[in-house]
């Protein structure tokens, strides 16, 4: 029985997979790309009944052959009042997911292996509840809730990662089956999204690093406090820790604290130090060596075959660093 049904199975679920990328397909050209904000509006929703939709639709026409069979009035008058409870679930089910706007927000950089979210926020302005909407790349949806009138709700949607570089978004799909479960609607959204994902870092390792090309160190024999080095107009965003009060009061100016790295000679992360044969591991360990970088405060550089990232700290500077390892090719010498 098990091998009749697995021979049996198996056509099903290759016609099954056939059909729905052809509807996936139809569903792309006939709505086109998406901007990062989409409306839902009534023509891009679809709508069909559930498993248990169809069973109601069964039970209700089964009512109505008996009805016409024996001549039962209150026969019916409940096929009729089972008709009308369906068609008014089948229209709240549409409405309960039109003319929403969903929105792209972000997708925050992670390592491979670490899920890649996507934020979206889901904007409900009319004067309607919106009940029971999922969203998901996949089925089963992944998030489900409620939206009030004139409310949003921020929804994140969580993509597996195995490889560095740009991940695309796969397509979104909200639905419901709001209010009884009889009917499904569902819209599908294919927004352009990619999110970033750097490379995986390697366990700790011993610090590699690489002589700064003007001084001959490496950047571990050195360490000294930053230096004061002057006054500078504030600008908007500078911390107020770094502002200087008194000068401020006597000359009626907003002035700011600037300081320089004192005796500080910038760490250089260097491809060619490493002993890793195969890139991914060279990658890794790199991606190891500039998260201790960062951890300690240090002021670091990056050297790659065919690129060089200037000393610099801070968390930008390490996005720069890692985003150039989650887009790395090797250089093609070949035509030279």
């Amino acid at each position: 029985m098990s091998a009749l049904a697995d021979t049996v199975r198996g056509p099903f679920d290759r016609l099954r997979n056939q059909l729905s990328a052809r509807s996936d397909r139809w569903a792309r050209r006939r709505q086109g790309p998406d901007t990062l904000a989409a409306l839902l509006h009534r023509r891009r929703i679809y709508i069909l009944p559930t498993k248990s939709g169809l069973l109601f639709a069964a039970v209700v026409l089964m009512l109505l052959i008996g009805s016409l069979n024996y001549a039962n009035n209150m026969g019916f008058v409940l096929t009729f009042l089972l008709t009308g409870i369906g068609l008014v679930a089948m229209h709240q089910c549409h409405r309960n997911i039109a003319n929403l706007t969903v929105t792209f927000k972000q997708a925050d950089p992670v390592f491979a292996g670490d899920p890649l979210q996507f934020k979206f926020l889901l904007a409900n302005t009319d004067n309607l509840q919106r009940s029971q909407i999922a969203a998901g790349f996949n089925n089963p949806p992944q998030v489900c809730g409620d939206i009030a009138a004139n409310e949003r709700a921020l929804f994140t949607l969580p993509l597996n990662t195995k490889n560095r570089g740009w991940l695309a978004c796969p397509r979104l799909a909200l639905s419901t089956t709001y209010p009884l479960g009889l009917f499904r609607s569902w819209a599908w959204v294919h927004m352009d999204l990619q999110g970033l994902v750097y490379p995986k870092p390697a366990p700790y390792m011993i610090p590699v690093f690489a002589a700064d090309n003007e001084t001959g160190t490496t950047g571990l024999q050195l360490s000294g406090a930053d230096e004061f080095s002057g006054l500078r107009e504030y600008r908007r965003g500078d911390p107020p820790k770094s502002i200087a009060w008194k000068s401020a009061a006597s000359l009626g100016v907003l002035l700011v604290k600037e300081y320089h790295e004192g005796g500080r000679t910038p760490l250089w992360i260097d491809w060619d130090l490493l002993q890793q044969a195969d890139t991914g591991s060279r990658l890794a360990a790199l991606c190891r060596l500039l998260i201790d970088a960062d951890n300690s405060q240090q002021v670091y550089g990056l050297r790659l075959p065919g690129a060089t990232i200037a000393a610099a700290k801070g968390p930008a500077h390490l996005h720069n660093c890692l985003r150039e390892l989650a887009l790395f090719r090797m250089p093609d010498y070949s035509h030279d």
